[in-house]
């Protein structure tokens, strides 16, 4: 077997070499010998084939060896599957060896609180300018990563070249070879198990067409290039960190779009977030132009200002931008694999494709060397007024107060802390004359205590703080126009991403914003908030009682369900010993539970910042009884998910990551096909994720489930799962999905009275208009607005939410609610004119969906059906539905 495989790849290598022999990447370069190529490294060429991570790997570590004062090598972190994550830094001897000194620099530049003017020019005449090439973040656009070892290569070995001679003076270049290498692995394996013994050009071919999950996602499914702010995969955390130690005056991150398309660069296309200034935006122009100048030297095509916007800050664009660097996307045209005809009968081969990266990369790299000081003065000022906008905006800071979940607003000021914002906390409380809650268009004097979080705006970071905590982000009229005249037209929109992300609305904390600047004691935080938990009194003789007021209380029972400790959950409040317990508030009675409970409770209670109540009296104040009928005994979860198709990857990652990384509980996996039969007795809770509603009538047994679920099973079910259990023939769930509601219209009356005025051409037009509109529709999409929902306090899926919370609308769905003998409706959208709180709704949309269900449960025999209308674990952001999440799987079996 390792003989014909070798022998097969040596046939693949031959075929593939022929495509890429004599192909000269920059016509006319002579090379160092001394510096090696990829094929002295790894055996094959440039474009010859697709670099696997470990190639990657041991080529940089090569070039390393060769060129030790020319190139750097760096680990910012580690992938879920353990794959390293570099970075290297390219220079001349004379920056290389002061590289310290240069990142202490751009530290100082980029806080000109710090610095003196003199100080700044001082820096700004002597340092070269960063700029930081980010490859391969869908691991499935294959062609920046060869293009990155290609870059890396030509600035080493290049002899005689002025380009890069003036590169390494004037710049330090930063490649980031392989941001996804999970992904990317995935892909090439795919890739060499499907093709033939030559690659096909046919685009419809198995090795061009990847199957379920595909490589564009890390381990966990997510879509890195829309985590940047949120920063919950490892992957962005070490990146960010990473860029927060550079702080690059360019950053580019290069991907790759569809086959039969040519090339795209900045400047970008509408909307453009409104933080962005004026004058860093025509940089974008002045980089566009310099890659125009070599796409045209080249011949090659491109295109600039369709499709790609600048307005959501969480692309590996955008988040840098926010933060000074000239944040651009380059998007080629993917071969996705070896060679591809187009549907212009040219055929594209993967060496073309790497080819183009690398010349936008040289190009970018060239600009930036070339407008050095003047780049290091942009961001300089980029900086420093942002501090002074954030001394004259309105808004003056924002308050995070502890509210009702302390320890989520701790975890909220540590992600600002993350993005590289500045947090302060109050030591005591303080008196703020002028804020305004979220929800509330109210500007009145307020107290707060201590331990709540103050944002100032006057920080170096205020654009990207601004973008992410405001309420609103408005998008720009001409562009908006656009959409609703397509929307009229039933085109296809052209929203790239959400039109909504406010954090406070998003964590759904306790939040204000501020026209005063808050007086009292602060301290500007270093450290991340980490609250240290505790077992409140001595060790108990008859039980332990855990508030359930907060996520840490639900990442306190995982660990207890883990450790097999029998837990109790009241399905109602109480009073004892002077604490007030909420509905869900956790009781571990000694009896039955391991003899070192206590001192197992207080390492819980220190690992996840929760207070836990040891009591030897069960008589209660108030309220209920711990003996009642409402005090259930919580069945330890045994959890299932629909995997591979019909499911959405992004879903599937989303929800697997929040209950077993965020929340710490294990998770099953299953192949949705083989749920038809599957023992499903050996699970108590099975959830179905986004996915397709007739992929799921296909491969899943209606009646099976409805038998597994009347035996005590909890199905949990997401988006288009839940539309699949409302369907008729499916009946799991007794609502529907409601179509577009028209607006009443009355006949034109016959016109005799000559005194009246004729009917107007606007109006002539519009019923011509409404004539032809479709019949039968559903309503609008919504493109990632935040919306408001009532709660449910008194059921347990709703335990621990105050009356209201909100969620992300991204679809069409509007469900008609349960009515009272089909279920409860846990959570429904808040009235007209409370509902929506940020982004865009289309006015049917904002019309039909006050008041529908957002999330449905119902019983079936003893079992339950529970299902949420969007996806409530939407990026794993949506922070403030978590523990709606984690009481169906936690609560569900134990009910």
């Amino acid at each position: 077997m390792k003989i014909s495989f070798c022998f097969f790849l040596f046939v693949l290598s031959l075929s593939s070499s022929a495509l890429a022999q004599n192909f000269e990447y920059f016509p006319g370069a002579k090379y160092d010998a001394a510096i090696p190529t990829l094929k002295q490294i790894v055996g094959h060429e440039v474009g010859e084939r697709i670099t696997f991570h470990h190639e990657m790997e041991k080529y940089v570590q090569a070039l390393e060896k060769a060129a030790p004062n020319r190139v750097k090598l760096f680990r910012h972190g580690e992938t879920w599957e353990g794959k390293a994550l570099d970075h290297l830094a390219i220079g001349s001897p004379e920056n290389i060896a002061r590289l310290d000194e240069i990142k202490a620099g751009m530290r100082k530049l980029a806080d000109p609180r710090l610095i003196s003017k003199s100080e700044a020019d001082r820096l700004t005449a002597s340092m070269p300018a960063l700029v930081w090439l980010a490859y391969s973040v869908h691991g499935n656009e294959i062609s920046s990563t060869d293009a990155a070892l290609m870059t890396a290569y030509h600035l080493l070995a290049a002899q005689g070249d002025s380009l890069v001679d003036n590169a390494l003076k004037n710049s330090v270049i930063v490649i980031d070879p392989m941001q996804n290498p999970d992904g990317r692995d995935r892909f090439i394996n795919y890739f060499r198990q499907n093709v033939g013994r030559w690659p096909s050009e046919d685009i419809s071919s198995a090795e061009h067409n990847e199957t379920w999950p595909a490589g564009r996602t890390n381990h966990y499914l997510f879509d890195m290039n829309r985590d940047w702010f949120a920063q919950t995969q490892i992957e962005t955390q070490g990146r960010a960190k990473a860029y927060l130690e550079w702080f690059p005056l360019v950053f580019v991150d290069l991907h790759e779009m569809g086959t039969n398309s040519s090339y795209y660069f900045a400047p970008q296309a509408l909307p453009l977030n409104p933080n962005m200034p004026k004058f860093q935006i025509e940089w974008f122009t002045k980089f566009g132009r310099n890659n125009a100048k070599w796409f045209d030297k080249f011949r090659f095509d491109y295109f600039t200002r369709e499709g790609y916007d600048a307005f959501y800050p969480g692309y590996g664009e955008g988040w840098p931008t926010f933060h000074g660097s000239i944040g651009m996307t380059y998007e080629q045209a993917s071969v996705r694999g070896l060679v591809a005809r187009r549907d212009d009968e040219t055929v594209m081969h993967y060496r073309d494709s790497v080819q183009h990266h690398f010349i936008s990369s040289l190009s970018t790299i060239e600009n930036t060397a070339n407008n050095r000081e003047s780049l290091l003065k942009y961001f300089y000022e980029y900086r420093r007024t942002a501090v002074e906008e954030g001394k004259n905006e309105v808004v003056k800071e924002y308050i995070i107060a502890p509210g009702n979940d302390a320890r989520k607003a701790d975890r909220f000021a540590a992600m600002l802390m993350n993005n590289g914002i500045e947090v302060k906390r109050a030591e005591a409380a303080f008196t703020n004359a002028k804020a305004r809650d979220y929800y509330e268009d109210k500007l009145e004097s307020r107290q707060f205590p201590a331990g709540t979080y103050i944002v100032s705006l006057a920080q170096p970071a205020k654009r990207l703080l601004k973008t992410l905590m405001d309420k609103k982000t408005e998008q720009d009229k001409e562009f908006i126009d656009e959409q609703r005249k397509r929307l009229n037209n039933r085109q296809r929109d052209e929203f790239y991403d959400v039109t909504a992300w406010s954090l406070p609305l998003l964590w759904d904390v306790t939040a204000y914003t501020a026209e005063a600047e808050s007086k009292g004691q602060f301290t500007l935080l270093k450290d991340r908030p980490n609250y240290p938990g505790s077992v409140k009194g001595a060790k108990a003789n008859l039980a332990y009682l855990l508030p359930w007021n907060s996520q840490a209380s639900a990442m306190a029972l995982a660990d207890l369900f883990r450790q097999d400790i029998r837990v109790h959950s009241a399905d109602k409040g109480f009073t004892l010993g002077g604490n007030n317990y909420p509905r869900g508030s956790l009781l571990i009675k000694v009896k039955d539970n391991p003899a070192d409970l206590h001192e197992r409770l207080q390492k819980v209670a220190a690992t996840y910042g929760v207070d836990i109540y040891s009591t030897d009296d069960s008589w209660v104040d108030g309220g209920i009884n711990l003996g009642s009928s409402n005090v259930q005994y919580l069945k330890k979860p045994r959890v299932a998910l629909a995997y591979n198709t019909p499911t959405s990857t992004n879903s599937v990652g989303w929800v697997r990551y929040l209950i077993e990384q965020k929340y710490g509980y294990p998770v099953t996996t299953i192949r949705t096909e083989q749920l038809g039969f599957a023992d499903l007795s050996k699970y108590n809770v099975l959830i179905l994720p986004e996915g397709s509603r007739g992929g799921y009538s296909q491969m899943l047994n209606a009646a099976r489930l409805r038998d597994w679920i009347a035996n005590g099973g909890t199905l949990i079910t997401i988006g288009e799962a839940s539309a699949w259990a409302a369907d008729e023939k499916v009946g799991l769930l007794a609502t529907k999905l409601e179509k577009r509601k028209k607006a009443d219209t009355k006949p034109a009356e016959a016109k005799t009275d000559a005194s009246k005025p004729p009917v107007q051409p606007e109006e002539a037009s519009r019923a011509v208009d409404k004539a032809i509109e479709p019949e039968d529709e559903f309503p609008s999409n919504t493109p990632g607005a935040i919306a408001r929902l009532s709660v449910n306090q008194e059921h347990w899926l709703g335990f621990g939410y105050g009356e209201t919370t909100n969620t992300i609308v991204e679809s069409n769905r509007i469900f008609t609610p349960l009515k009272l003998d089909k279920g409860v409706n846990v959570a429904r959208y808040l009235p007209e004119g409370k509902m929506l709180l940020s982004g865009l709704m289309w006015e049917d949309a904002q019309a039909q969906l006050p008041g529908k269900s957002f999330l449905m449960y119902s019983r079936i025999g003893g079992g339950h059906v529970i299902a949420f209308a969007e996806e409530p674990n939407y990026r794993a952001f949506l922070d403030g539905l978590n523990l709606m999440v984690m009481n169906a799987v936690f609560f569900g079996p134990g009910h």
